[in-house]
């Protein structure tokens, strides 16, 4: 009874599991969309603005232009500045380097100099720059601001609110790209589908299955011994056989097959089932490669797996999470054979 009141509450929670992975994947592809349409808004504010905006490496390559920047230096378009060098543009070729030195002190001020155009005219401008840094302290990029001086006051006027712009809709963008990133679907160390990439990509695979009538396996797999690993060579060394096997697992699969991390030391593989690959191919391919891998002594111990197979048929569908609960009785029945109490 506690068997069947467990398996009960497994389905219960797998079943919750796979709403919420629905319900992030709609809320992800909702995020995508949000995200597109913030990423036009902010092209169209950059290229829309009265004043040129830059950004440049601290060697002096121009990364990013707007439409006005462009022109102000004598150009049609903005990818016609990629090829240049911002040191060759000074008229007086001290002044980049000044600007530079105080920016290493001050990561914002203004500055005015002369500029010289396409077609050699020079143009006095006025530059608000300020130095962007990395994650290790350093100097990543400048960005900035050039106004032409003698459209000082409309310009400046028109600068304020259209910064103010594209402030919010820099942060609109930035606020979406970290919710897509909390909502990844990969395995961050070994970058197969993590748990909720699995399921969402598995729901999709089981729904053509049924509408086009071909058989589908479930192959789950769980690595042995990960916590002696752990315990034994430590964690760094648990890691590597992760990825190890990640690895083994890719090669071994056709690219069309999903293929995922679901958490821990549990793997799982959802794969069609041809002629050219049936669940006995792929485990006695796994096991090749595995064999291989250990007779090359990379690690001061073997791999070693436990698997499951369950199978779905679409003449009588079912979901991924009954086929989960199949593959995971039948592989535990494994691991247990090698370990009996």
């Amino acid at each position: 009874m506690k068997d069947m009141d467990t398996d009960k509450t497994d389905k219960k929670d797998k079943t919750r599991d796979a709403k919420q992975v629905e319900d992030l994947v709609r809320l992800r592809r909702e995020l995508e969309l949000r995200l597109r349409e913030s990423e036009k808004n902010y092209r169209d504010l950059l290229d829309h603005l009265p004043v040129g905006v830059y950004r440049t490496t601290p060697d002096g390559r121009i990364i990013e232009a707007n439409r006005m920047l462009a022109l102000l230096l004598g150009y049609s378009r903005p990818e016609q500045l990629r090829d240049l060098n911002v040191n060759d543009m000074y008229v007086q070729k001290s002044d980049r380097d000044e600007h530079l030195k105080k920016l290493d002190t001050s990561l914002t001020y203004f500055t005015e100099f002369e500029l010289r155009r396409k077609d050699g005219g020079v143009i006095g401008v006025r530059d608000f720059p300020r130095a962007v840094l990395g994650p290790e302290g350093r100097v990543e990029h400048y960005t900035g601001v050039l106004v032409d001086i003698s459209e000082q006051r409309e310009a400046e006027q028109q600068l304020h609110k259209a910064l103010v712009d594209l402030e919010r809709s820099n942060r609109e963008r930035q606020s979406m790209i970290v919710k897509l990133e909390g909502l990844s679907l990969l395995d961050d160390l070994t970058q197969l589908y993590n748990r909720r990439g699995f399921l969402a990509e598995s729901q999709q695979r089981l729904g053509e299955a049924r509408k086009k009538g071909f058989r589908v396996f479930f192959l789950f797999m769980d690595l042995d011994n990960l916590k002696w690993i752990n315990d034994s060579w430590g964690h760094q060394k648990g890691d590597q056989a992760l990825t190890q096997f990640a690895t083994i697992l890719t090669h071994a699969l056709r690219r069309s097959d999903v293929k995922g991390r679901l958490g821990g030391d549990e793997f799982a593989v959802l794969a069609e089932e041809t002629e050219g690959l049936t669940p006995d191919m792929l485990i006695d391919r796994i096991h090749s490669r595995v064999r291989a891998f250990n007779e090359a002594k990379g690690f001061p111990f073997p791999l070693s797996l436990s698997m499951g197979v369950s199978y779905f048929d679409p003449d009588h569908p079912c979901t991924i999470d009954e086929l989960m609960v199949r593959a995971d009785k039948l592989m535990y029945e494994q691991k247990r054979s090698k370990n009996p109490v």
